[in-house]
């Protein structure tokens, strides 16, 4: 593959929008529903060789026809060299189900073009405006609460106060005022601006702190929107919270609604409905009602009893028709979080995050939770199906892919030693791994994201911990399989995966405020309510954090990974007697320190790697390996942290070290079935061994390490579909991934 140019895709689904959706509504049977896509925005991080670009300027993005496009890029990471390891690009295209687009990025220095309609930020004394020539968004914080006016044209669509409110469990509300205003990106494709603030009573008490984003793209009249309520208070324990929302003001005039009702006649189709009538749209247990549907005005003469059971069944979106302007209201994945609610006042617009009376838990002391809204404005006279159809595309995300042998020739998070996505050559195998990913979620606000796990349930209670669901957090870091598996093979369910996984993360499972200094900037081991354990190196994962910010550009997933690397810090420095007690806590750290190292160049972090390469040495030194009574997936975990060391620092020590575990246990390890592991006979595949075996041979160039390999995965056997739990699905993956490209270069799969 060259090194001067790479390609990269963009597509929709090219079975078209969702055929059920549009039943009665011009489908044909066997025809797909047209997707068709203009100035479509989108972005993916994209890998760059180590010395190769040392300026984004230099980077070039041209069309199928060799035509250069407008882009936008800003660097995700660097190499030691400070040549940039990952940028990550924005740009937009025409796309559609029967004719995705093609690009190559190249590296040749050549000016990009402007967009034809730009976005910029200006910012004045109390005012900030994001304007492309098509729409405008103009945010006051003159006032003691934000404003927000929305204009597209001639017409206004929103003008006034931007409500921001949280109500506590006395029924005392709360509204947003303004803290700060930041300008995160400013064009000329993406232009983003957040407010930060808190919701205060009229006695200056607070209830919560809010961030919320506003982005406006270049040449679209759409205004997307991210809502974060974050609990930054003083209570260990958390609050009881009643509602948090968020409303646009109208700006005058009569407007209607459009809903488009799931499931209506003898025949069950979809109907769309224009109503004069406000609305309000309630999101609970993945299904979207109307509150009011005798608003919809269907003639029910005829219909037998149960087809009136599921009348108020509708899709979760909103249309709004005014003066001069159209636009189509959506709360993204509203079902997958609910409960959740969307209302249309005498023109005014509300996102209801927390709805009044949800039975939802304490929102807990340092916990977040992120929504995000788009308000896709359209022609005036736009048809309430073309609103129909713009609802379904903004659920559908074109999916930007990459070569994966340019990962691999890039060198970045390990993925030279990874086998190229094969399907054709190995179904069976390939169908099994992505099986393993791209698995479905539990729904709920605190649970999209994340498993509970009823074993650890059952072991709490049986101590006396009480009768709670237990949450897995992450355990063994499924995002970075999933990440791994979306880089490999393109797929958008592996990335759902990854990408929801990673941000349950970030907002439910991080403790941005404890009292408790061990838990503060951490993320809890397996509990209930998500952070109600203790935070320690054996439960501490930052790859999938890592490789989720790599490739969406997500800054808050950086953040989040860099705290864990400082409270792996914390632990070594201060307090370093827990990770003596068990392989794993030596090894899972290693693992999130080498990852924030090779991200980041921390030196602090990369200092607290060497003293854990050390003190296994030390018990090496004494003992004469690591884990004498047989090897375990602890013993994996430790080889797997002193091999990455090595690979990431070529640190020479740590992979003589890998080396004297590895022979000591191929010596002396070996159990009753002959299997250099412990006393556990059956085939085990969640060991997180076999990559060890793969690397010692590609780093050593010694045959053993693959020949002990191949017995080891032929005894193993074949990876399986293990996507029941993140707990397992992890290790099960790990495991595997990282001994296949050895086992394909040798032809043993």
């Amino acid at each position: 593959m060259s090194d001067e140019s790479v390609k990269i895709g963009v597509a929709v689904p090219p079975a078209g929008l969702e055929s059920y959706a549009f039943q009665g509504l011009g489908y044909v049977h066997n025809t797909p529903v047209a997707d068709r896509r203009t100035v479509w925005t989108v972005g993916r991080g994209v890998p760059l060789p180590q010395g190769k670009i040392n300026d984004l300027a230099a980077l070039q993005l041209v069309d199928a026809t060799g035509t250069a496009v407008p882009l936008q890029t800003r660097a995700l990471a660097q190499w030691p060299d400070g040549s940039i390891m990952f940028a990550y690009l924005t740009f937009q295209c025409d796309v559609a189900n029967d004719a995705p687009a093609e690009f190559d990025l190249r590296f040749d220095g050549a000016a990009s073009p402007v967009p034809e309609n730009p976005v910029a930020v200006e910012q004045a004394e109390g005012c900030t405006s994001l304007d492309n020539g098509v729409a405008r968004i103009e945010i006051g914080t003159t006032g003691d609460h934000p404003s927000l006016r929305l204009t597209v044209g001639n017409a206004a669509v929103f003008d006034g106060l931007l409500d921001l409110w949280t109500v506590d469990d006395d029924g005392t509300r709360f509204s947003g005022t303004v803290d700060e205003v930041r300008v995160v990106q400013s064009g000329p494709i993406t232009a983003v601006v957040e407010l930060h603030g808190k919701h205060c009573n009229a006695a200056g008490d607070v209830f919560l702190d809010y961030i919320v984003e506003v982005r406006l793209d270049a040449g679209r009249a759409d205004m997307h929107l991210a809502h974060t309520f974050l609990n930054m208070g003083e209570e260990p324990d958390g609050v009881v919270v009643s509602e948090i929302g968020l409303r646009l003001s109208s700006a005058g005039g009569k407007v209607s609604h459009v809903v488009g009702q799931l499931s209506s006649g003898q025949s069950s189709f979809p109907r769309l409905c224009e109503v004069p009538e406000d609305v309000q749209i309630d999101f609970n247990e993945t299904i979207a009602r109307i509150a009011d549907v005798n608003s919809l005005r269907e003639d029910t003469t005829g219909y037998a009893p149960y087809l009136m059971t599921n009348r108020d069944m509708v899709y979760p979106y909103l249309g709004l028709r005014g003066d001069g302007w159209s636009a189509v209201a959506v709360l993204h994945e509203a079902c997958e979080n609910d409960p959740k609610c969307l209302s249309a006042t005498g023109g005014d617009m509300a996102f209801h995050m927390w709805p009044r009376d949800a039975k939802l838990p304490t929102l807990r002391q340092g916990m977040a939770r992120r929504h995000e809204a788009t308000i896709a404005l359209l022609a005036p006279d736009v048809s309430a199906l073309d609103m129909h159809k713009a609802f379904h595309q903004w659920e559908a995300p074109a999916n930007v892919s990459l070569p994966f042998p340019w990962f691999q020739q890039c060198k970045v998070m390990g993925m030279e030693y990874i086998m190229e996505w094969l399907p054709l050559r190995y179904r069976h195998l390939e169908a099994n791994m992505a099986a393993t990913i791209e698995r479905g979620w539990v729904s709920g606000m605190f649970g999209y994201g994340d498993d509970p796990n009823s074993g650890y349930a059952a072991g709490y209670a049986s101590h006396g911990l009480g009768d709670h669901t237990v949450w897995l957090n992450n355990e063994h870091d499924f995002t970075a399989q999933a990440a791994t598996q979306y880089w490999r093979s393109n797929r958008p369910k592996a990335w759902l995966s990854t990408r929801v996984s990673a941000q349950h993360q970030v907002d439910v499972d991080f403790v941005r405020r404890s009292d408790d200094p061990w838990k503060v900037g951490g993320i809890p081991a397996h509990s209930a309510g998500h952070t109600t354990a203790s935070v320690y190196p054996s439960h501490t994962w930052t790859e999938g954090l890592l490789q989720y910010y790599l490739t969406s550009g997500d800054a808050r997933a950086l953040e989040v990974a860099r705290s864990l690397g400082r409270n792996l810090c914390k632990y070594v420095e201060e307090r370093i007697e827990p990770l003596r007690t068990e392989s794993r806590m030596f090894g899972w750290a290693l693992i999130a320190l080498n990852a924030v190292v090779e991200i980041t160049q921390d030196e602090r972090c990369l200092r607290c790697a060497q003293t854990i390469r050390d003190e296994i040495a030390e018990v090496v030194d004494r003992r004469g390996t690591l884990d004498s009574m047989g090897m375990s997936y602890g013993t994996g975990t430790v080889l797997s942290g002193l091999t990455g060391l090595h690979r990431i620092t070529g640190d020479k020590a740590a992979l003589e070290l890998a080396v004297t575990i590895l022979d000591w246990q191929m010596t002396n390890g070996r159990n009753d079935v002959g299997t250099t592991w412990g006393d556990q006979l059956e085939p085990y595949d969640l060991n997180l061994t076999l990559p060890v075996y793969a690397y010692l041979w590609y780093a050593t160039g010694e045959r053993r390490f693959l020949e002990e390999g191949i017995d080891f995965f032929r005894f193993t056997g074949m990876p399986v579909a293990a996507g029941g739990q993140v707990r397992s699905a992890s290790k099960h993956y790990r495991s595997c991934i990282g001994f296949l490209k050895a086992a394909h270069d040798v032809n043993v799969l």
